[in-house]
This record gives structure tokens, C-alpha cells and sequence, in this order.
């Protein structure tokens, strides 16, 4: 049977029902703040470690043969990717040398494509456009990785082309290719990109099987004092024949990434005394080649803008393309840094 309640002796303390009750409440109350403050706590934990994710891109350095380059190399590569990272405007960047490897960092996630950007070699010249015509598609992902095997002697890919590579140079004496031709020039599309640089560089143009993805990832090789080929960025890519290189990347003095009264980003260069007249004269070039009278701004294997010119320009210039504030900012850190001394091959 239960047991009947017992009532407190006399004279012993009552508790009081209420107080109890409004104790619980406190209690509880107390509780459910330490849980949400708690909560608040690992809410903001987890922002800082979304925070310090960042992007990293793992590059090693080699000659241009392909071999490994000394310690002094590798560090004066170093400082200028760290300089490049900095004038790019990127948080938080930091190059960090593992043997021939440099690990960049930048504290915020999705800039890999500007640091591939920023790992590139940085040859810079301003030429003349001769011809542009429109190359095939490209697929979608991450731009193509620098090849840097050695270049071969031009005998030896015209061993392996045969009977392609004398079409090839038909082709290039008479001017565009016959549609019935480009199946016969089908092997040129199985050459590596130190293949293809080992081809004149006309033939590199005027063959349609020869692509822009294989020239973007040619082995720098190109001399100033020649004809050149370069791709632009665009999809699908316009593939330009170039001529000598008027100026270079020691023409230019200061290189900012700005804002137009129109909103545009573009890139403001500023050249050199001896700089200023040479692209003075480049502009006079092209202005006297009529119908032809584009000027290109190359930077590695990439054309980065090609505008018309109508009029000899006399002071500094600048370079647009519907940029991006990053795209801008970026392609300013590349012209307005020294070429690295060693070519960088993306690891992973």
C-alpha cells in the first residue's frame, strides 16, 4: 500500500513551492544560454576555419631543358612570385620553397586560376598582328600545363609528320589550306607542344591541326627578333600571326590596374623613356598597314589583348578586355614584374 504522506513536524522549515519553480526556470534558462552561447561558439569556429582554407597551388621549378635549377634560381623565383602575389591585391599571400617545389597560398578558396596565373614565366613583348583566324573550341577546365621538355630539332618532327609536314609547307607558300586538305594534315594534331615549337612559326599558324591548346603550352622558345604565334583567351580562341616584338616587358616601367569613367577595369602602362619610343613606333607601324592594324600585348604563349589601332599614340597605353577587378589586378602584377628565371610546371 502506498505510504500516506507525513506532514513536516512543527516548528520545521516549509519550502516554498514557488521559489522552487522559479529556481527551475533560472536553471533552465542558464542552461539554454550556455548551450546557444556554446552554439554561437562553434558557429563562429567553424566561419575562421572556412576562413583560413585559402588556395594553395603546388609549382616546381625547371630549366628550360628540363632539368633542375640551382638554389639561387629557385629563390629569386621566390621573391617574385611573393612580389606578384602582393601587387595582385590577394589576402593573406605567402610562397613557401620545398627543394625545386614553391608551395603558393592566398588566404581566401577559389583563386587557383589566378595563381596559376601569377605562376607563369612572364615574357612580355608587343608586337604587330599579320593575320588572326578563328581556332576550334576548347573545352572547359584548367588552362594547359607548360611542357617543358626539351624542344626537338625540326628535322626530327618532320621525320615523324612525313608526308604531312610537305603538305604543311605548301600550305604556308600558298595561303589558306584546302578543305580537303586538313585530314591529310591530321598528324599534326598528335604533336606534343615542344613538338610544335620545333615548326616555323607560319606553319604553326597556317596549319589548322595545330591548336591553340598546343600552343598555349609550347616551351618558351620564341625569339623577339621573329615571327611569332599566340592565342587569345577567348572561346573559342583566335589564333594571331605575329610580327618581331617592338617592345618588351624592359620597355615598361609601371603597370596599375584601374577603374574607367565607364566602370571598366583595365590595365594603365606606363613605359620607359627609350620604352615610350619604341611603342610610339610600333603604333606608327600599324597604322601605315592599312587594313591590318592590330597591335598584340603577349604575355608567355597568351595574346591578353589585341586592340585596333587608329591613331600613332605618343604617351602611355592601356589594355582592356572586359576584365574582371582580379583579372585586372592580376595581369598588372604579371606586366609589371620581371620574368622568372626558370619555367613552373604545376605538381597535382
Amino acid at each position: 500500500m502506498p505510504t500516506p504522506a507525513t506532514p513536516p513536524p512543527p516548528g520545521a522549515p516549509r519550502r516554498d513551492r514557488t521559489l522552487v519553480v522559479v529556481v527551475s526556470v533560472l536553471a533552465c534558462v542558464a542552461l539554454l544560454g550556455i548551450l546557444a552561447c556554446g552554439g554561437a561558439a562553434f558557429l563562429l569556429r567553424d566561419r575562421i576555419l572556412d576562413l583560413s582554407a585559402g588556395t594553395e597551388l603546388t609549382v616546381e621549378a625547371v630549366r628550360a631543358d628540363g632539368t633542375a635549377p640551382g638554389r639561387d634560381d629557385v629563390e629569386r623565383t621566390r621573391d617574385l612570385l611573393a612580389d606578384r602575389l602582393a601587387a595582385a591585391d590577394l589576402d593573406r599571400p605567402s610562397v613557401d620553397v620545398e627543394g625545386s617545389r614553391l608551395v603558393l597560398r592566398v588566404g581566401e578558396t577559389g583563386h587557383e586560376d589566378e595563381l596559376r596565373s601569377l605562376a607563369g614565366t612572364g615574357d612580355l613583348s608587343f608586337r604587330r598582328v599579320l593575320g588572326s583566324v578563328a581556332d576550334r573550341p576548347v573545352a572547359g577546365g584548367a588552362p594547359p600545363t607548360p611542357d617543358t621538355a626539351r624542344v626537338p630539332a625540326r628535322e626530327q618532327v618532320a621525320a615523324k609528320l612525313g608526308a604531312a609536314y610537305q603538305l604543311a609547307e605548301e600550305i604556308t607558300a600558298s595561303g589558306s589550306p584546302d578543305p580537303a586538305a586538313v585530314q591529310a594534315l591530321a598528324p599534326f594534331a598528335t604533336l606534343t607542344p615542344a613538338e610544335v615549337a620545333a615548326l616555323p612559326p607560319r606553319m604553326q599558324y597556317a596549319v589548322p591541326t595545330v591548336t591553340c591548346p598546343q600552343l598555349t603550352a609550347r616551351p618558351a622558345t620564341t625569339a623577339a627578333d621573329g615571327p611569332a604565334v599566340a592565342c587569345d583567351a577567348a572561346d573559342p580562341p583566335v589564333k594571331y600571326l605575329l610580327d618581331v616584338a617592338r617592345a618588351g616587358g624592359a620597355d615598361v616601367e609601371t603597370a596599375e590596374a584601374k577603374v574607367t569613367d565607364t566602370g571598366q577595369w583595365v590595365v594603365a602602362i606606363g613605359f620607359t623613356g627609350p620604352g615610350q619610343q619604341r611603342w610610339t613606333d610600333l603604333t606608327r607601324e600599324a597604322v601605315d598597314a592599312g587594313t591590318e592594324n592590330q597591335v598584340a600585348v603577349t604575355l608567355d604563349n597568351l595574346v591578353v589583348s589585341a586592340p585596333v589601332v587608329q591613331a600613332v599614340i605618343t604617351g602611355d597605353t592601356e589594355i582592356s578586355g572586359r576584365f574582371t577587378r582580379s583579372e585586372a589586378k592580376v595581369l598588372a602584377a604579371q606586366i609589371g614584374s620581371e620574368p622568372l628565371p626558370v619555367t613552373l610546371r604545376v605538381v597535382g
